[in-house]
């Protein structure tokens, strides 16, 4: 999954490319798949009925599988600190987007159809989210994202997402686990690729 053309052209300027990155992103994706996995089949995880909830859970199982994959060191409670904040912003980005569909309503009654406006408050929830958990890793001191890395990453967020909802829609019998577990792999498969991108 490297970027052999990216790394070639870091090393003809002089500068040196770290190819290990900031995570362990093995370890990471395992974390990923195997908590993907457990929403998969269990289909109705505990606090599933209620989507602030549900929502908080996806947020702190994403965050568990970052700081369990972090390279350099940091005290327990930190670890800790980021997964409340990481799930907290789950939630707050949650609000954001179920917030823009009511004021979609009120402002424009009737312009936008239920799916429409469904695709237009989940999209604004899934990039406002990715911006604002990319700026949290920053100040924790895992990776710092650039303006224009995070950008992408939100827009393959809001791409995963859409995605995911398209194939909801359709196939109901998924849950909502569906859309976290896609936006978990296109937010960490952003961070993969941008880490290993960077000059040491």
């Amino acid at each position: 999954m490297g970027h052999p053309d990216g790394q070639s052209s870091n090393l003809a300027a002089g500068r040196p490319v770290d190819i290990h990155g900031s995570f362990f992103y093995p370890r990471h994706l395992l974390l990923l798949a195997g908590f993907g996995v457990w929403l998969g089949i269990t289909a109705r995880p505990p606090l599933s009925d209620n989507l602030s909830a549900s929502s908080v859970l996806y947020g702190a199982l994403h965050a568990s599988a970052l700081v369990f994959a972090l390279r350099a060191r940091q005290p327990f409670w930190r670890k800790c600190l980021f997964i409340v904040a990481a799930a907290g912003l789950t939630l707050a980005a949650l609000r954001v987007g179920m917030g823009e569909m009511q004021l979609s309503a009120t402002l424009a009654p009737g312009m936008l159809s239920g799916y429409a406006a469904l695709y237009a408050a989940v999209g604004f929830s899934a990039a406002t989210g990715a911006v604002a958990y990319g700026i949290l890793i920053r100040l924790f001191g895992m990776y710092r994202l650039t303006m224009r890395s995070l950008a992408m990453i939100s827009l393959g967020c809001l791409l995963a997402t859409y995605i995911a909802l398209f194939i909801l829609v359709h196939v109901h019998a998924l849950g909502r686990w569906w859309l976290a577990v896609l936006w978990w792999y296109a937010f960490s498969g952003g961070l993969w690729y941008y880490d290993r991108r960077r000059p040491s």
